[in-house]
């Protein structure tokens, strides 16, 4: 998976939390210092919060559409390092994620992106995507 353009450095993250060492307390927004303990700026620690796409990458992959999304890059691994895999080895589900990926490697390509593996775009909350109807 693609995931380098998900989210930059816990600086840039667009739902970043800052988070007091000392006490726990946390914030949105950028503190001096925490007003719950009093400790200075350097106590403060900065980290992606759960709005984060990163993190809500990492949620989605918990689901069970993300244990599938997960399973046919594994198939996709073993079919690069020379197995062979034929349609009686995997379900339909795993086809058609596998026919998903497929898409968005070509049209990775036609964008003229660089990167050997497809971004993160099947939607793993969404059922649909992986069952239609």
């Amino acid at each position: 998976m693609h995931q380098g353009g998900l989210c930059g450095p816990d600086e840039e993250c667009p739902d970043r939390v800052f988070r007091c060492r000392g006490c726990g307390y946390s914030a949105q927004t950028e503190l001096e210092g925490c007003p719950a303990c009093g400790a200075d700026w350097k106590a403060i620690d900065v980290s992606h919060g759960p709005g984060c796409p990163k993190n809500l990458l990492e949620e989605a992959m918990d689901t069970p559409n993300g244990a599938l999304v997960r399973r046919c890059f594994r198939i996709l691994t073993a079919k690069n390092i020379g197995l062979t895999i034929t349609l009686a080895d995997i379900t339909e589900e795993e086809f058609r994620v596998l026919e998903l990926i497929e898409v968005e490697r070509q049209e990775q390509n036609r964008s003229g992106e660089a990167a050997p593996v497809p971004r993160q775009a099947v939607s793993v909350r969404n059922n649909s995507a992986v069952n239609p109807a």
